[in-house]
């Protein structure tokens, strides 16, 4: 997969996103110590993008970071995923190669109620070929929010 349009990364956390307009798709990679800071900080960044949107699929890759969060953490950010609008509405593959990055991300689909839309791989060959699988039909939830979305638009119309 190439990434094309945006690559930010910050001297300030351990985590950094790339966007690809073309495929439809974006990366956030995180290394060393990665705590709640840290992923607020990249996911604020990656929704602000103007590449960014919402139809997009996903790929978070957690390979070469060691996850700092408590349960408080991850509730705090699920609630931020679950609630943001911004918020990615297509396919999510997270790599967690260790037991504590699989329960984490274990915890944080359940809690931003994503695990119908979230597959989690071992590595990123893995999680790529996944998403490349998947990246031209949207998941159930996603088609029922957009359909919702746009009844409510004509139920304020008259």
């Amino acid at each position: 997969m190439k990434l094309l349009t945006s690559d930010y990364s910050s001297l300030g956390t351990g985590g950094r996103y790339q966007i690809d307009t073309d495929e439809k798709f974006w990366v956030e990679e995180y290394h060393g110590r990665t705590e709640l800071a840290d992923l607020k900080s990249v996911m604020s960044s990656l929704m602000s993008d103007p590449a960014w949107s919402s139809r997009f699929h996903g790929v978070i890759d957690f390979t070469d970071a060691e996850l700092n969060l408590s349960a408080n953490d991850i509730l705090r950010l699920a609630l931020v995923l679950r609630h943001d609008p911004k918020r990615s509405r297509g396919w999510l593959a997270y790599v967690a190669p260790s037991s504590s990055s699989y329960g984490v991300v274990r915890m944080l689909g359940y809690w931003a109620r994503s695990t119908d839309r979230m597959r989690i791989f071992q590595t990123r060959a893995e999680a790529d070929a996944w998403l490349e699988l998947h990246k031209h039909e949207a998941p159930a939830m996603f088609m029922e929010e957009e359909a919702e979305a746009g009844a409510r638009g004509f139920r304020n119309v008259g």
